[in-house]
C-alpha cells in the first residue's frame, strides 16, 4: 500500500490554490516509509524532504504497485512548474517531465505504474481536488 498525503498551510500560496481549485488542500505528497515526504513543491522542486508544519492535513491510502516509487524517484530533481502557474488557465501537457505541479506528478506517477488515479484522457491539468476525487482512495482514520 502506498500512502498519500494532502495539506494545506496559511500561506497565501495554499490560499490560492485553495481558492482556485474549490478543494479543502492545496497539496499532495507521497509519505515514505520513514516518514519523509517525496513530491514536487514550489520552494524544492521534486525532492525527498522532512515533514513541515501544515494547517490541515489528510491522509489515504492506495492499492499500487512499487512502480508509483521508481516513476517517482526518477522525477527527483526536477523544478517545480513555475512557467505554469502563469499558464494556468492554457490548455498544455500535464505529462510532460520537465517540471511538475505536486498533483501532476503523483498522478503521473500512478499511470506511469499502470495504476491510474482517474481517467485523465480528457484532461489538461491535475489539480489535488482532482486526486481527492479518485474512487482508489482509502481514508487513513
Amino acid at each position: 500500500m502506498i500512502t498519500l498525503q494532502f495539506s494545506t498551510t496559511k500561506g497565501i500560496g495554499s490560499r490560492v490554490i485553495r481558492w482556485a481549485t474549490w478543494s479543502p488542500f492545496s497539496h499532495v505528497d507521497l509519505v515514505l516509509g520513514d516518514g519523509r515526504l517525496l513530491g514536487a513543491t514550489a520552494r524544492y522542486g521534486v525532492t525527498v524532504r522532512d515533514p513541515e508544519p501544515v494547517s490541515a492535513l489528510a491522509r489515504f491510502q492506495v492499492a499500487a504497485p512499487a512502480e508509483v516509487l521508481d516513476a517517482l524517484n526518477s522525477q527527483i530533481g526536477r523544478p517545480y512548474d513555475w512557467p505554469g502557474i502563469f499558464g494556468w488557465g492554457f490548455r498544455r501537457n500535464w505529462q510532460e517531465q520537465d517540471s511538475w505541479f505536486c498533483s501532476e506528478l503523483i498522478a503521473w506517477a500512478f499511470r506511469e505504474a499502470g495504476c491510474p488515479l482517474l481517467r485523465f484522457d480528457r484532461s489538461y491539468r491535475i489539480t489535488p481536488r482532482d486526486l481527492l476525487l479518485s474512487p482508489m482512495l482509502i481514508p487513513i482514520s
